[in-house]
């Protein structure tokens, strides 16, 4: 049997994707690549066209991508039995050719796993009886695109629960009679001092596993190869086959390639002339290379040569040569990359005005910038944009992420210095005892290089103390950015700026929501009205807009939409009503977060002066309380002395009288709804409600005891 062709292929995809022969206007090029990733096999064919039917084009795209990672389990169903069926051996070399053997010559990986394996020549035959493999005109092995998947599906399975494959971060390919004694052990040397994980030759390989095998597997399990090109590297067999396997993840996973031209002019190894080409083409006739090795191996040679690298000719300092490929590495495996967003909406803006702030000092001191903002609202967000932005302009950099959490086991406290040490000095052997000691260590070591330092998350003074004492602690030009919901912190620490973050607008908050909700930055037919409604709730908080809008995304019915957001209205969603609650129970007594949730109940939109005098006569410590409630960014003030707060923390607050309520079997400690206060006994309107009332109109004036009466009896029968 063969597999179907293009056109066969297309026209069955589109019969179980459209029920018609052919493909949809607009969906031509994703059924092209669909066909392509199906490889002609009739039952991926069927099985995707299927479960492509009736779905949008971006919605397609996405199953697509998806598929390529994960394949799809009908799929790998069907194929799994002939993997099943083989013995321990030929699974062995099935996984193996998967991974690491597909389009190379079949003697030669059949010499290769003779080293691992019994009888892999029979082993590779019963694969392509099996349909597993297929040997071409060539002699080259291949395999079907969906095989191949479920091949690295069954390691990913075989994976699970068990430790992760050690990683490299460089592996070094070169020729060892040219270069190892003058170049590669200084190389070497230089780049494990730099923290950079090298595998190098036969460092690392199990005792007894066969050396071609374990470097092929090296070369896959590495972030970047630095190949050493000198005069007779292309005159060994072994050198082309670690170059083709090279270029080969380079162009399938993205593998960064850094090639050294040792001795050797780049245009030489491009298209293998002078001595380079020499030794190239001694190689070609001794060994008996076929035509198509040759071809490969030109290519590969081809775009190594045409790729920017370090060109090392008549060097007077080795030493400097090797110092810039380290600082090249260094650069390149920056893995201190942060994710950001998926949908960075109203990001950029956001980080230029912080950006901007921490530009404006002249002079060379070190500045201190803090990121205030109520929970939700993207502080950590805009701090990792920021961090990716300009980490590059530091000596050295650390993002501490949430350090609220970490802070509160004890071990974790001095794991944090440690981790921030570590972070500025990459080869540091300092190991930290106690946090006390870990002050000292830090503020010796710090103020020797110019520092980007990030403190996600604080909320108490002694994670600052610990972790960034004062200013004195950094070198000239060092920035600090603490996010915090706690203007307090700031204060105290002296920071040079505050960054308030602003809620979303408009326009920012119905893209946000859209994104998540719809897969596109406008909302689906029929949707506006509903969608306008979701994000004036959401208030412009970023967290609210991902959540809700990411729970809407399978409801499809208008009426489901207003079933969600009516009950979000009562019940906030548990997701957001966390992440709000972090800075409710940071509050450090239960007088505060009393005064809290009367704010939330009956005191928004009135004078701050009326509300304390209030929670004063109630016995509240209203001054020092709302007070800190501004720091937190639990409430805010306006400039008519007004106190306002976030719906949702509104919402998050008559949740948690709702739910301590609920869980202890007693009345509600404060109403807001009509038919609650409605369905109230006697007993608890007189025990509960009628003395806070009397207590709170005592205090106030003739007009504001009118505005209160008003503002009390208003909520009660509205909400």
């Amino acid at each position: 049997m063969k597999y179907l062709d293009t056109a066969e292929s297309l026209k069955l995809f589109s019969w179980h994707a459209f029920r018609i022969p052919s493909p949809k206007e607009s969906y031509a090029d994703l059924c092209i690549d669909a066909v392509e990733y199906c490889g002609g096999l009739p039952l991926a064919l069927e099985v995707i066209g299927s479960f492509l039917l009736d779905r949008s084009v971006a919605e397609c795209k996405s199953v697509l991508e998806k598929l390529k990672t994960i394949p799809n389990d009908m799929i790998m169903r069907n194929l799994r039995p002939n993997f099943d069926d083989l013995d321990i051996d030929e699974k062995k070399i099935f996984l193996d050719v998967a991974t690491l053997f597909i389009g190379m010559d079949k003697d030669d990986v059949i010499q290769t796993l003779n080293y691992s394996v019994r009888f892999p020549e029979n082993g590779i035959t019963i694969l392509e009886e099996k349909s597993l493999v297929t040997i071409d005109s060539n002699n080259r092995i291949g395999m079907h695109t969906l095989v191949r998947a479920m091949g690295s599906e069954i390691i990913r399975e075989q994976s699970i629960g068990m430790p992760e494959t050690k990683m490299y971060d460089v592996f070094l390919s070169f020729r060892g009679e040219d270069s190892r004694a003058k170049f590669i052990s200084h190389l070497d040397s230089s780049l494990q001092n730099a923290g950079i994980y090298v595998f190098k030759d036969d460092d690392g390989i199990p005792r007894g596993d066969q050396i071609s095998v374990s470097l092929l597997q090296a070369i896959g399990q590495s972030r970047i190869s630095i190949v050493i090109l000198s005069k007779n590297f292309a005159n060994s067999k072994w050198c082309m086959l670690e170059l083709e396997r090279i270029v080969e993840i380079r162009s399938t996973n993205g593998m960064v390639v850094v090639p050294v031209f040792y001795e050797v002019d780049p245009s030489e190894v491009r298209h293998q002339t002078g001595e380079f080409g020499k030794a190239f083409d001694s190689l070609i006739s001794t060994k008996k290379v076929d035509e198509y090795t040759k071809r490969n191996w030109k290519t590969a040679l081809h775009e190594v040569g045409g790729r920017a690298g370090v060109v090392i000719i008549n060097s007077r300092n080795e030493s400097e040569d090797i110092k810039k490929i380290v600082e090249l590495v260094t650069r390149l495996l920056d893995k201190t990359e942060l994710f950001v967003a998926d949908h960075p909406v109203g990001v950029e803006s956001r980080v230029q005005e912080v950006i901007q702030l921490l530009n404006s000092q002249k002079s060379k001191d070190p500045l201190l910038l803090g990121i205030w903002g109520m929970g939700g609202i993207g502080k950590t967000t805009i701090a990792k944009a920021v961090y990716n932005k300009i980490r590059h302009d530091f000596e050295a950099k650390s993002f501490l992420l949430n350090v609220r959490e970490v802070w509160k086991l004890d071990n974790d406290k001095v794991s944090l210095q440690q981790r921030l040490l570590s972070d500025i000095y990459k080869t540091t052997k300092i190991k930290i005892d106690t946090v006390e000691s870990g002050k000292i260590i830090l503020q010796e070591k710090l103020r020797k290089k110019r520092i980007f330092l990030v403190m996600d998350d604080v909320n108490k003074l002694d994670q600052l103390n610990a972790l960034c004492g004062n200013r004195k602690w950094f070198g000239e030009g060092s920035r600090i950015i603490i996010t915090t919901r706690d203007d307090d912190l700031l204060s105290r620490l002296e920071v040079d700026h505050v960054y308030r973050m602003k809620e979303m607008d408009e326009n920012e908050s119905c893209e946000l929501f859209n994104w998540h909700a719809f897969k596109q930055p406008i909302p689906g037919e029929g949707f506006t009205s509903l969608s306008r409604d979701v994000v004036k709730y959401s208030g412009g908080l970023p967290l609210a807009l991902q959540v809700i809008g990411s729970f809407l995304l399978t409801k499809r019915r208008q009426r489901e939409w207003n079933s969600v957001l009516e009950k979000r209205k009562l019940i906030p969603n548990d997701e957001v009503l966390e992440k709000l609650k972090i800075s409710f129970d940071g509050l450090s007594d239960d007088d505060m977060k009393d005064i809290f949730l009367d704010i939330a109940f009956f005191f928004i939109g009135m004078d701050r002066e009326d509300v304390t005098e209030i929670l004063k006569d109630c016995g509240h410590f209203s001054e020092i309380g709302i007070s800190v409630l501004l720091q937190q960014s639990l409430v805010t003030v306006d400039r008519k002395n007004k106190i306002g707060m976030h719906d949702l923390l509104r919402d998050m607050g008559r949740e948690i009288v709702r739910k301590k309520s609920k869980e202890g079997g007693k009345e509600p400690s404060r109403l807001w709804r009509y038919e609650d206060v409605h369905e109230l006994s006697k007993d608890a309107v007189r025990s509960s409600y009628i003395v806070l009332f009397l207590a709170m109109l005592v205090v106030v004036s003739l007009c504001a005891l009118y505005q209160t009466i008003n503002t009390l009896s208003y909520q009660a029968k509205l909400i």
